[in-house]
């Protein structure tokens, strides 16, 4: 599975709760937050994800975060 597919599945399983950069790196075991970022970045621009700064829903650390959403949120 490919650092992309990764991510965008633990986003989906975290049903809506944020997650940051620095989280999915540690929880996912990557190298370097960068490759994170990269990801969340482009999710942002699709429909069903958002990227904001607010509250880590894993870390509780006002940071840059991403999670998925409907279009009723």
């Amino acid at each position: 599975m490919t650092i992309a597919r990764e991510i965008r599945a633990l986003v989906r399983r975290l049903g809506g709760t944020s997650i940051c950069d620095n989280c999915l790196t540690d929880r996912l075991r990557l190298s370097v937050p960068s490759q994170a970022n990269a990801v969340t970045r482009s999710l942002a621009a699709e429909a069903g994800y958002e990227r904001r700064r607010d509250v880590c829903g894993q870390c509780g650390k006002l940071r840059t975060i991403v999670r998925s959403c409907s279009g009723t949120d």
